[in-house]
């Protein structure tokens, strides 16, 4: 028997153990804390665990034995066991178990598994997980994921319908899988739901599933697979977090992919995507923290053309819709699209921004203070650099800016290793900024012995506020981007 069997069936040797273990206790006078607790608690406990730990529980003691039977969920990898028919074995087995009981959590997934491994199956992959999950859905699951990989390039798990009316489902987590358009939604318990390389049957499924769930308050869609899709619709009156992520190059066939979110309520957004070609913001007054990484199916090599109006128009309209936004983390391809719409037009204000982190992928900072211009309340910057020069430096308009009449602590981090970029960039924020509290900078741990002549250097740069403070740090107590 192999070693990964032993895990699921019990050998002569692990009952021998057991029926020790047990003549041992009623020897011993301490008291086994953990087996005293009665058996619908245990079962509590050895649910936030792996179903292959839960059951090598079993030969703790003769009591232990069949309580991973009562344990209602399971959690569990393909690559738990070293044959695929054993798994289907295994899953068939513990849902005949107390098949009419409730089940809190129903989980398969990747884990552990060799991908390079070809499985040997009597029946098609997806018709397993498809019975299984009508199984679950009849037992009132509360929480059910389902992670695939892709096993064949030709299959696909598609889930059913029964899944759209389960009125106990709490949590809807699926990765590689197809949703077909529901004809009808019914999910009244419904509060996260993760979809990551997700296909949808067209533009409606995903809205409809959405609406299905009156309750909903996380939402994230990873993937850049939605060949069906033209828009992405999020509206949710409930929803409060939502993330996505697409494509990390611009979009090849140029379509005009569009992510449009109707969300009231929604206070954390996470945007990273470059291929969308468009970002729709409507009603978005309570957002309090906002990712940004998007260059609205731009590049390096295709910029805002001047004379696109529909594309600045989209541009502007966007950065109104997330006017409210009082904390946000923003990318330097995002700053260069925004830097480019202001040499043709006004950028909207950010009037409620309070705290901005900004993460360049080289030393490009000069399109900052166009942006720091639209934020007029702003308190707290934290500016961060990788040491990559950029593919095609940006053309900086030259000119005057303005003054930073609210800003109090700047915090620059992972500096520049361009010692004149970095004294050019500290003499802005010290000599524009007429209330600053703070501004450290956190050095190289190869420059640390540097810090002195740094600091010196630094001091002797006059500034607006007389009030401010001027701080070389370790960089491991920097928090920014």
């Amino acid at each position: 028997m192999s070693r990964k069997n032993q895990l699921f069936y019990h050998s002569s040797e692990a009952v021998e153990l057991a029926d020790y273990m047990d003549e041992d206790a009623e020897k011993c006078d301490d008291v086994d804390r953990l087996s005293d607790l009665p058996d619908n608690l245990l079962c509590h406990v050895l649910l936030k665990i792996p179903t292959k730990d839960v059951v090598k529980s079993s030969v703790l003691s003769k009591r232990w034995r069949n309580l991973w039977r009562d344990v209602p969920g399971l959690d569990l990898g393909y690559g738990d066991f070293p044959e695929y028919n054993e798994f289907v074995s295994f899953v068939d087995r513990f849902l005949g178990f107390h098949s009419e009981s409730r089940l809190q959590n129903f989980i398969l997934d990747d884990r552990c598994l060799d991908l390079d491994y070809e499985w040997e199956y009597d029946e098609p992959h997806g018709a397993n997980v498809n019975r299984w999950i009508n199984a679950v859905v009849k037992r009132k699951v509360q929480h059910l994921h389902v992670l695939e990989s892709k096993w064949e390039v030709d299959e696909e798990v598609e889930i059913p319908a029964a899944v759209y009316t389960c009125e106990s489902l709490v949590t809807l987590k699926l990765r590689d899988a197809f949703l077909p358009d529901p004809e009808s939604v019914s999910l009244p318990c419904v509060k996260v739901i993760h979809l990551d390389e997700v296909k949808f049957a067209n533009d409606q499924a995903l809205e409809r599933l959405i609406s299905g769930c009156s309750v909903l308050e996380i939402l994230t869609v990873n993937g850049d697979d939605h060949d069906c899709v033209k828009v992405l619709r999020v509206c949710s009156k409930s929803l409060l977090s939502f993330t996505h992520v697409g494509q990390c190059e611009e979009n090849i066939d140029e379509e005009d992919l569009v992510v449009a979110v109707d969300a009231p309520r929604l206070e954390y957004m996470w945007l990273s995507d470059f291929g969308t070609d468009s970002f729709i913001m409507s009603n978005l007054g309570a957002l309090v923290k906002l990712h940004m990484d998007v260059r609205f199916n731009l590049s390096y090599q295709k910029r805002l053309d001047p004379n696109d109006v529909q594309k600045r128009n989209m541009i502007r309209k966007f950065l109104v819709g997330i006017s409210s936004v009082r904390d946000m983390d923003i990318a330097s391809d995002t700053l260069e699209i925004i830097y480019d719409l202001s040499r043709c037009e006004r950028v909207p204000l950010l009037r409620n921004l309070s705290s901005l982190s900004a993460q360049f992928s080289d030393y490009r900072w000069e399109m900052l203070p166009v942006f720091l211009e639209s934020c007029p309340n702003l308190k707290h910057l934290s500016l961060g650099f990788s040491t990559t020069p950029g593919e095609q430096p940006v053309s900086i308009m030259p000119g005057p800016h303005g003054f930073l009449p609210t800003l109090e602590y700047v915090e620059i981090g992972k500096p520049m290793g361009d010692e004149e970029a970095e004294t050019k960039l500290v003499s802005y924020f010290l000599e524009k900024s007429t209330v600053l509290k703070k501004l450290t900078l956190f050095l190289d741990p190869d420059r640390k012995k540097e810090a002195p002549v740094i600091l010196k250097k630094l001091l002797t740069i006059p500034r607006l506020s007389t009030s401010c403070q001027v701080v070389v740090a370790d960089p491991l107590s920097f928090w920014g981007p």
